[in-house]
């Protein structure tokens, strides 16, 4: 080949972008022009133990797998070789007979007959050993004396490692972006979720987990199920939901299932065309079409009606629905989220429920936590609730007493979150002007809290059956004591002032009465 033609294949090799494409090109022209039978380019492993093919191929003299490869340390093959002394091996037919005993490498030759020689040529650049090019040719021809190959071969080595350069260049500048992104994503997460805790009020780990919950499920377009006994704050949760989603800017229509009654609630659902029934003198928009681009909620669901049910499901399935008295389809994009204090399962296998319905809705299930199961909270909930007090009747309530919070504390709380606001509203309405909560202020709970005696050596005995008081008593208190610091999770200055104790007394008790938790 003439010295233009290998400047034209030079050129198009330059114009290779990809390494494979590079490779491709560079092997398929020594091919062509110098008459090989096959070629192959070994290149060292990752870790530099081991080459490996880069153009496997099946159909020439040279054959190799995917997962055939050499130890660059074994010198049963004749690679090694070459990489050691970085210089060129030519090896006719009965050369190669020496390094049968390599299975592997016997195995890759065997398709090269008497007439045949394999060319081993160490590609380098600086001193460096880049890889080794196989190449299978007539034994009667020699390749050490030209130089035309040997300097397009330099030319593909720059450019080879220009590409692969580039490539890891590349490949950093994606780990650096990802980085980031996971770092921007973290610092999102942590505004969220201070944003979102002078919302839900709280720094007990059942409310970290019930924030977390939110966003994550903010950040998805499935359906959301809030499962929680009245009064936990459901609403709040699926207002959340909504607030941090990609939907925020558009409305929240919400709606209690268990409020309306059944043969209103489809119309307020679907609308209603103007004459559908008795009293619809005009058309009206249904919550569903108003919830468009934004979010239904459905309060107290497990209350719909089985009829209304299939209704639903075939909007969450399609989007598609139809007004009461309407003759054409609507179409509305909305995310729902749903909220019931009853099991729905239950309710599912009782035939009150659709099954199918059921798992529509619960594709995202967040479950709020009841007060008593972290009554840690309560300073913080008190404070919260005599601050919006104050707000909402510009009025100046300091705090509570100490007595007082220690009275909230031994309280179980029924209605939850929404009993304890009525509570504190209430205290606060009768207490003076830049005043404290006092215990007075208190309204008298109809049902007390009962301690649990798990374990206690007195459970089953009758108060007859006590033979040393003073050991009863302390037995008691230690048993109380217990009790507290479990609730708590043994914060024992939440514990000590459940019990109206300062925390040295409470402190002195525990080591008096031998209680470590």
């Amino acid at each position: 080949m003439s010295t233009a033609q290998w400047l034209q294949q030079t050129s198009t090799l330059l114009e290779c972008k990809q390494v494979d494409d590079l490779i491709e090109q560079f092997l398929q022209t020594l091919e062509d022009e110098l008459s090989l039978f096959d070629s192959l380019l070994l290149t060292p492993s990752v870790d530099g133990r081991y080459l490996q093919p880069v153009k496997p191929t099946s159909t020439g003299l040279l054959k190799v797998d995917g997962q055939v490869s050499w130890n660059v340390t074994d010198f049963q093959h004749p690679f090694a070789h070459v990489l050691q002394t970085a210089k060129p091996m030519v090896l006719d037919y009965y050369s190669l007979a020496y390094w049968h005993d390599n299975p592997q490498f016997a195995a890759f030759i065997s398709g090269i007959e008497k007439d045949h020689s394999l060319f081993l040529y160490p590609l380098k650049q600086n001193g460096q050993l880049l890889g080794v090019l196989c190449f299978a040719l007539d034994s009667s021809r020699s390749l050490l004396q030209r130089q035309d190959w040997q300097q397009y071969s330099e030319v593909f080595i720059r450019h080879w490692q220009w590409l692969t350069s580039v490539a890891d260049q590349t490949g950093q500048a994606c780990q650096l972006t990802d980085s980031i992104a996971e770092i921007r994503d973290e610092m999102t997460l942590q505004t969220n979720l201070t944003r979102l805790s002078s919302e839900l009020v709280g720094e007990s780990s059942e409310m970290d987990k019930l924030r977390k919950d939110i966003l994550r499920g903010a950040g998805t377009v499935l359906s959301v199920l809030v499962q929680g006994e009245t009064g936990t704050g459901k609403e709040l949760v699926a207002k959340a939901v909504h607030d941090y989603s990609s939907r925020h800017k558009a409305p929240f229509i919400a709606i209690n299932c268990a409020a309306i009654p059944e043969n209103l609630l489809e119309s307020e659902l679907f609308g209603y065309e103007k004459g559908a029934f008795s009293g619809a003198n005009s058309k009206k928009i249904g919550l569903i079409a108003q919830a468009a681009k934004g979010t239904l909620f459905l309060d107290e669901i497990g209350d719909m009606p089985l009829s209304l049910q299939s209704k639903l499901l075939r909007v969450l399935e399609s989007g598609h629905f139809r007004a009461v008295g309407g003759s054409t389809e609507l179409h509305s994009d909305f995310r729902l989220v749903a909220a019931t204090h009853v099991n729905l399962k239950e309710r599912v296998n009782a035939g009150e429920f659709r099954r199918d319905l059921y798992y529509r809705l619960n594709q995202f299930p967040i479950t709020v936590p009841v007060l008593k199961a972290r009554l840690g909270d309560l300073p913080q909930l008190i404070r919260h609730f005599i601050g919006r007090f104050n707000r909402h009747h510009q009025a100046q309530i300091t705090g509570i007493r100490y007595e007082a919070l220690s009275k909230l504390t031994t309280y179980h709380y029924p209605g939850n979150v929404r009993e304890l606001r009525n509570v504190v509203e209430y205290a606060c309405a009768l207490t003076a002007h830049q005043g404290e909560i006092d215990v007075s202020d208190l309204p008298t709970f109809e049902e007390p809290s009962c301690e649990s005696s798990s374990g206690s050596e007195l459970e089953g005995h009758e108060y007859a059956d006590i033979g040393d008081l003073k050991e009863a008593v302390a037995q008691f208190e230690r048993n109380v004591i217990r009790t507290r610091i479990n609730r708590f999770k043994g914060d024992r200055t939440k514990a000590a002032m459940s019990l109206g104790l300062p925390k040295r007394t409470f402190s002195h008790k525990c080591l008096k009465l031998e209680i470590n938790e």
